[in-house]
């Protein structure tokens, strides 16, 4: 705002001592002090404005206004008139088309705040949708659960921090803070809180007791070669599937299971999903059956027996990789590898298995790899070993669109849960994220998951990708770590982008 406000507007010496060993955000806890305003006059006129500041730096709409303009370090001139021409620069390469856009998007300079990372490839995780301050990630030894609350929590100011961090030159650009044995020495530990589903967060700056930055180990399980995790919807549960083709069922919190569905010694399973409802979920394996079970296991608890499936198929004759429960849940479409090179299929479940099949999309000759589900525009999308994408229009049986997403596999897709956009993921490590109605690109992220190790076997690039509300993004892939990234409002200026443009890694 016209070059910011003059130094020492208001006092910030109160927190300059703390500033290292607690959440930055602390530090704008000055601005809530009584005392500390801009107005030093005693006279009796100017306690009106006084307390029209006091009543404004309260009001969380306006709070980022006045950390943003007070806390950030102001930039030099020559900073100033760089960043003006790059963004003119910026705003008229817009219309020269969308390799352009990719261009300058896979080079917004974003930073990353390391937060856990493992050396092992991170093959799959799951969001507690009934407490969403709390992931699972799988590694190819472990499951750990992680309390992300203090992340999420200071979010929208976490930019803030860059400006006021240490500076040393040759210094990397990440904050690594090694979970397993120095965690608990960095920061203290946030206990569950459970919630429903949109309980907003506590801000530490309005006198929450969360301390430290970053995710606080909470449990781990000693559960080896997990390759898909999925949550469910309502409750605080969660599936694992193992290579070894093993299915089980966990709650946060506790590191018992709570049951085994499918013992090992089966095929691999490619993909896990719970319907809609939460009461019966699915599982695809790596010989194209596909098997509902009924996720009421109370009854299994108590007599120790494994619950069966209520619904078995082939569903591709080669490998399946991939389905999607569609509207009631008795409508599911798969993706996979047959022989004929129908490798997309529509299943109704309420008939008999002999005509089940509804129908049949040809297309990915070499397999079909990831699908995901668009229920308000009926879209099916679906993602191929050859790095292109195809769109089904379910109501017309019939494909919209198919166009090459990515220059190597896509191995990962989710859709925004408002359905303006849809985000894709590739063997190459690459995001990707286009809109839904005209499927053009937003935004590209190079190297997001690059392949670290040419000895690693396991799988290379982006392993999964969730959307969650407010544009949050989160992936996971084989450089061994968990990243959210905020995405701005797509109806932002394209300059805006690169400035909002947040990314987090647990």
């Amino acid at each position: 705002m016209h070059g910011g406000p003059p130094e020492n507007f208001i006092s910030t010496h109160i927190l300059q001592d703390a500033s290292s060993s607690g959440p930055a955000l602390l530090r704008h806890k000055a601005l809530l002090e009584p005392t500390n305003t801009p107005f030093k006059s005693k006279s009796h006129y100017a306690l009106s404005v006084k307390r029209l500041w006091q009543y404004l730096v309260k009001q969380e709409m306006v709070q980022e206004t006045f950390i943003r303009n007070i806390f950030a370090k102001k930039k030099c001139l020559n900073e100033s008139l760089e960043d003006q021409a790059e963004l003119t620069k910026t705003t008229s390469g817009e219309e020269s088309g969308i390799n352009k856009i990719e261009h300058d998007a896979g080079s917004s300079g974003s930073k990353s705040r390391i937060i856990h990372k493992e050396s092992d490839i991170i093959t799959a995780f799951a969001v507690n949708k009934a407490n969403r301050n709390c992931i699972a990630i799988a590694s190819s030894h472990e499951i750990q659960e992680l309390d992300v609350s203090g992340i999420l929590a200071t979010q929208i100011y976490t930019w803030v921090d860059d400006d006021i961090e240490v500076e040393a030159k040759g210094a990397d650009d990440f904050l690594v803070i090694h979970a397993r044995d120095d965690l608990g020495n960095i920061q203290g530990t946030t206990p569950y809180t459970h919630s429903t589903p949109g309980t907003p967060i506590n801000m530490p700056w309005l006198g929450s007791t969360q301390t430290g930055r970053g995710a606080a180990m909470m449990i781990k399980k000693n559960l080896n070669n997990v390759r898909r995790m999925a949550s469910h919807p309502t409750l605080p549960y969660y599936l694992t599937g193992a290579q070894d083709g093993s299915v089980r069922m966990f709650e946060w919190g506790h590191s018992q299971q709570l049951a085994c569905f499918r013992s090992g010694g089966n095929s691999r399973i490619t993909r896990m999903r719970f319907n809609y409802q939460g009461n019966k979920f699915g599982i695809v394996d790596g010989d194209g059956h596909i098997s509902l079970y009924q996720t009421n296991c109370k009854g299994c608890l108590h007599n120790g027996s494994t619950p069966k499936p209520y619904l078995t198929w082939q569903c591709h004759n080669k490998m399946a990789s991939d389905f999607v429960f569609i509207s009631s849940s008795s409508l599911i479409a798969t993706a996979g590898l047959s022989t004929d090179n129908r490798n997309i299929c529509l299943w109704d479940t309420l008939v008999a298995p002999s005509c089940s099949l509804v129908h049949a999309f040809t297309c990915h000759d070499t397999g079909a790899t990831v699908l995901a589900y668009a229920p308000k525009h009926q879209l099916l999308i679906s993602g191929g070993r050859r790095g292109y994408t195809c769109l089904i229009d379910l109501r017309q049986k019939q494909q919209r669109q198919f166009f090459q997403s990515h220059d190597s596999p896509v191995k990962a897709l989710a859709v925004d849960p408002t359905e303006e956009y849809f985000v894709t993921g590739s063997a190459e490590g690459n995001i990707k994220v286009w809109t839904l109605s005209n499927v053009s690109l937003l935004h590209t992220f190079l190297n997001e998951h690059s392949r670290q190790s040419i000895f690693r076997n396991l799988g290379t690039g982006v392993m999964q990708i969730e959307t969650g509300a407010a544009n949050h993004i989160f992936s996971c892939g084989a450089d061994g770590t968990v990243k959210m990234r905020i995405l701005p409002d797509r109806f932002n200026s394209f300059g805006e982008v690169l400035k909002t443009d947040m990314k987090y890694v647990f």
